[in-house]
């Protein structure tokens, strides 16, 4: 029988080194990291590492199937183009061949990952599950300021892919809760039944630490930034939105932040694409018929009016849909198709199926209240204050919103700051000289603690230079048996008793319309009997 060598059978055929990995698959330690970072290969931790190597102690193991999966991958023929790039780029540099300089700055290589984002999530909702990191990371490089170590450009990608999420959680009224910490401001979303939680930080001034290594961080990115860019089409397609938005430069340019991003729809998009294409052969049309003859200019006329007849049916159509666009979806309008039928009480299953029905009826019909929270309140908010995160937090639950830029009285939203309408003025300061009577003036806490109770709280408690109230955590749930706070537990109780109140309130307006149906049974009877 012939012996086996050490390495030949067992574990150590699983598992190989990282400098082995390295060489078999000839391409240097920092682009194996980085290829490994966008497949999603990480290192494994062999239950025996005796068995495995001699260097048990500093080696770090990978699977042999991972390794042979990443030998078939495209990108390590970009990685070794643009190794040859940078060989030559260098080259013509040192020489000061500027004529070969710029033209290979013109050829350099692109890394593309879209087909990983295939390769990783096979499904969409595979994809939305997996946006945690990926919302965390690109909501932290949009606020980081202009370095050298950072990419200007993937900065201000890291910014509108943003935007462009935060408009479709507004849009589609799917936040459900809000918590204020240290690290950050928690934001929590339902997206195709899936719960997604990402951290944002302060829009305060970022320090940029010495210790990081943003070159692993941009890899990450890389990879982050179409994934999200991915979703955001699948996201804005099934509100049938135009994507990507348009960007007014102005309002960019003065800080309206979520508001210069217009929405369309994709039926809106198409009619205003058509009516200037229209416009554009009418303004040709009638410039070559200024320099023709008699005959030339009717055949210009004949051609002008068909482009208008072309177009006529796109604009008609884009005219009726302006009123019901307004570029504002409703909640009723994007879940119109998630609603749950009303089945009678005689289906198969008993009574256990049908209390199920009415508990998730019961449950979607707060989730719809919840998300019209602010709906018909109009706030103002003091340049103190977190405009941008309140601003989410309110449009996503129906409210408008207005606010004045630091330094000026020019007004950045819908309304000035003495607008009648405005019902909640939000102030960041111990006093207030002058208050309105018509408006209630609340802290920001307010805003995020009545998200999280899912009702609108008292405002005495938030008044200005009011001690606030404890802003508890909505992400933690106590059980029977744990302690929670007493504010918990009052507001607990108190969202028990209106869900009790309101069951009471639907028990007796049955009663009355069943003792009103027995009151005009009883007269139809004595009609007959007359």
């Amino acid at each position: 029988m012939r012996m086996k060598k050490k390495g030949d059978a067992g574990e150590a055929t699983l598992f190989i080194s990282r400098s082995r990995a390295v060489r078999r698959l000839q391409i240097s330690l920092a682009d194996f990291r980085r290829l490994c970072i966008l497949k999603g290969v990480y290192p494994r931790e062999p239950k025996n590492k005796k068995r495995v190597g001699k260097n048990t102690a500093i080696n770090t193991y990978y699977y042999v199937k991972d390794i042979n999966f990443l030998a078939h991958e495209p990108l390590l023929d970009k990685f070794r183009q643009m190794k040859t790039y940078l060989k030559r780029m260098r080259k013509a540099v040192d020489k000061k061949e500027s004529a070969v300089v710029a033209k290979l700055q013109q050829a350099r290589p692109k890394l593309k990952v879209d087909h990983l984002v295939r390769e990783r999530y096979p499904t969409f909702i595979d994809a939305v599950r997996d946006l945690d990191d990926a919302l965390c990371l690109l909501f932290l490089f949009a606020q980081m300021p202009q370095i050298q170590r950072i990419q200007t450009d993937l900065i201000g990608k890291c910014r509108r892919l943003c935007d462009e999420f935060m408009q479709y959680v507004i849009i589609s009224r799917s936040l459900r809760k809000v918590f204020l910490s240290i690290k950050g401001i928690y934001y929590q979303t339902d997206i195709f039944g899936q719960t997604v939680t990402w951290i944002t930080p302060y829009q305060f001034s970022t320090r940029i630490p010495s210790d990081v290594d943003f070159k692993v961080m941009e890899t990450f990115l890389q990879f982050y930034v179409c994934l999200l860019g991915c979703v955001n089409v699948r996201l804005y397609a099934s509100l049938n939105l135009q994507y990507p938005p348009k960007l007014v430069a102005e309002k960019d340019d003065d800080g309206a932040g979520l508001s210069a991003l217009v929405m369309e729809t994709v039926d809106a998009a198409k009619a205003a694409a058509a009516t200037a294409t229209a416009s554009t052969a009418t303004a040709a049309d009638g410039k070559a018929a200024g320099g023709k003859a008699a005959s030339v200019s009717k055949e210009a006329g004949r051609k002008q009016i068909d482009s208008l007849k072309k177009a006529l049916p796109a604009i008609t159509k884009a005219a009726r849909s302006a009123a019901a666009d307004e570029m504002e979806v409703t909640p009723a309008s994007v879940n119109e198709e998630d609603k749950l039928d009303v089945f009678p009480a005689q289906i198969a299953g008993g009574q256990e199926v049908l209390d199920n029905f009415e508990t998730l009826l019961q449950e979607q019909q707060n989730r719809v209240q919840h998300s019209r929270l602010f709906q018909g309140l109009n706030f103002f908010l003091n340049r103190e204050t977190p405009r941008y995160s309140l601003e989410f937090a309110i449009r996503s639950f129906g409210g408008t919103v207005s606010w004045q830029t630091a330094g000026s009285k020019h007004h950045g939203g819908l309304y000035a700051e003495d607008d009648e309408r405005i019902t909640h003025h939000i102030v960041d300061r111990p006093v207030v000289s002058k208050q309105a009577l018509n408006r209630k003036y609340v802290q920001p806490q307010w805003v995020y603690d009545c998200i999280n109770a899912q009702k609108l709280l008292p405002v005495a408690a938030y008044g200005v230079g009011q001690v606030l109230p404890p802003h508890l955590s909505p992400f933690v749930e106590e059980g029977p048996d744990d302690y929670a706070p007493p504010e918990k537990r009052a507001l607990l109780a108190g969202t028990q008793g209106l869900k009790e109140g309101a069951a009471t309130d639907e028990a007796a307006e049955v009663e009355e319309d069943d003792e009103d149906a027995e009151a005009g049974e009883g007269e139809e009877e004595e009609d007959e009997e007359d």
